[in-house]
């Protein structure tokens, strides 16, 4: 009696999982970016696409890593048209990321886009490059 439910237990924890591994419920996108240090603010905005026309995503984290530094770096940060600030990243800092504990709620557009920006100021001439990663829940 005791190994046929331990069976049956098992075997229904494994369809579970089987089933929640490909239901895809996170979306994860990529961004890269780069800007000059010429001692103005910078911005960068992109759109992350294919999510669905019209209907609410949720940022549930977001990452921030440079590929090409400057020591002369006051800020960056990473916005979203409705959360607002997602991420903020200061002097000295080469990565930054976080997983939030609530979601930040985003409306898609009429094509399934959702505006991501990267601002930030940096001095001393050359550039700032980077990739941001936004992951979403759907």
């Amino acid at each position: 009696m005791w190994n046929s439910l331990r069976s049956l237990l098992c075997g229904s924890m494994l369809c579970c999982a089987l089933g929640a591994t490909t239901a895809d419920a996170s979306i994860s996108r990529t961004q890269f970016f780069t800007f000059a240090c010429n001692g103005q603010q910078q911005a960068v905005t992109f759109a992350i696409g294919q999510l669905g026309n019209n209907v609410t995503r949720f940022i549930q984290g977001a990452e921030i890593s440079l590929t090409a530094a400057s020591p002369n770096l006051q800020f960056i940060l990473l916005q979203a048209a409705q959360p607002g600030t997602l991420l903020q990243m200061g002097p000295g800092d080469v990565h930054v990321a976080r997983d939030y504990t609530g979601f930040f709620q985003v409306l898609t557009d009429p094509v399934g886009n959702v505006l991501i920006s990267v601002a930030g100021l940096c001095s001393g001439g050359g550039n700032i490059s980077g990739f941001v990663t936004i992951n979403i829940f759907s």
